[in-house]
């Protein structure tokens, strides 16, 4: 199973991204742009884990969740890795409680790497992202860098199992634990 650690959205925030996709489509913007179903933070990459791994990774989860409480996050502007000159994706920044949210993160990152699972040791960037590969040469997105897209509470986490179907990514939900509880 490929699997990931993160945030889900709500409803009304995905469909705001969705609508800003269409204004950089609208300003010339091309790539290969995210479905509304899999936008997301990721928290943790895990990669092929075997499935007796998920009663572990869901223990881990549980735990983390139980000592978190709820959070709120903004999402606001775009940016490009690793650079607009070269960019490979795009991506909306995610601000609010970040000191929560860099918490939850490393909180996960600390009990996984204890149980002997391989994490990501690259700086932690909460980002949503928007395409990949994309083509964004139009110097008129200067207002697009600094939009304010829509806030939410963070009230769980998520382990998403990410699958190719049909040539497309998805992204199902394989376990969940409420912040505080």
């Amino acid at each position: 199973m490929r699997l990931f650690i993160g945030v889900d959205l709500p409803v009304q925030l995905k469909e705001a991204l969705v609508e800003f996709q269409s204004e950089l489509r609208a300003r010339g913007v091309s790539g290969f742009f995210k479905s509304q179903d899999n936008f997301h933070i990721t928290l943790e990459f895990l990669g092929e884990i075997d499935p007796d791994k998920v009663i572990t990774l869901s223990e881990v989860i549980s735990q983390v969740a139980r000592d978190s409480t709820p959070f709120d996050l903004n999402i606001i502007g775009l940016g490009a890795f690793p650079s607009f000159k070269r960019p490979h994706t795009l991506w909306t920044a995610v601000n609010g409680d970040l000191d929560q949210l860099h918490k939850v993160r490393n909180d996960l990152h600390i009990q996984l790497k204890d149980r002997g699972f391989r994490v990501e040791e690259r700086q932690f960037k909460p980002h949503i992202t928007l395409a990949s590969r994309p083509n964004c040469d139009n110097p008129a997105m200067q207002d697009a860098l600094s939009r304010k897209i829509g806030d939410f509470l963070v009230s769980e986490i998520v382990l998403f199992e990410s699958k190719a179907i049909r040539g497309k990514r998805v992204y199902t939900d394989v376990f969940k634990a409420r912040l505080g509880t």
